[in-house]
């Protein structure tokens, strides 16, 4: 297994990173959610003004893993505690990276902020295996909101 560092994002990498969110969306979610799940993502992530702020004022924080220069696996936290991206390109799929990047996120997490007491994430139906192999657990059933398919779940920090 090869090892790929993993860190927190600089703000000159949100591009990087939300160009290998979408590609990765559009090649797997995307099929899933249709012309509106899709709009829907974008509007919400990609072309978000208010998201892009976030993320270089550290509101939203990104974590990324990279093999050598090239950014191969990225996590996302929106706000405290919600995970929100999570993506690694086909070519790096089953080498462990989004497990080390999950790893790490906690990690960090549970050292910024001791109080905290669990994690957060809606799920896209191709994302539910990975998130239950983790230990998270379903909140709620698969819901639909603009075009967007999800179960919420969480994991807790205890």
């Amino acid at each position: 297994k090869m090892n790929y560092p993993i860190r927190r994002l600089r703000p000159d990498e949100l591009d990087a990173a939300l160009d290998l969110a979408l590609d990765t969306f559009l090649r797997f979610e995307a099929p899933d959610y249709g012309p509106e799940g899709v709009a829907s993502f974008r509007r919400d992530i990609v072309d978000n003004p208010g998201f892009h702020e976030n993320c270089r004022n550290g509101t939203n924080r990104i974590w990324g893993a990279f093999d050598g220069k090239k950014l191969v696996g990225i996590f996302a936290v929106r706000g405290e505690a919600h995970i929100c991206l999570v993506f690694t390109p086909h070519a790096y799929h089953r080498r462990g990276i989004a497990t080390g990047l999950f790893q790490r996120l906690v990690e960090d997490v549970r050292q910024e902020d001791p109080e905290l007491t669990r994690l957060t994430l809606n799920s896209s139906p191709y994302g539910l295996p990975f998130y239950h192999r983790m230990g998270f657990r379903d909140t709620d059933v698969e819901k639909t909101i603009n075009g967007i398919r999800f179960t919420p779940m969480e994991y807790l920090l205890l």
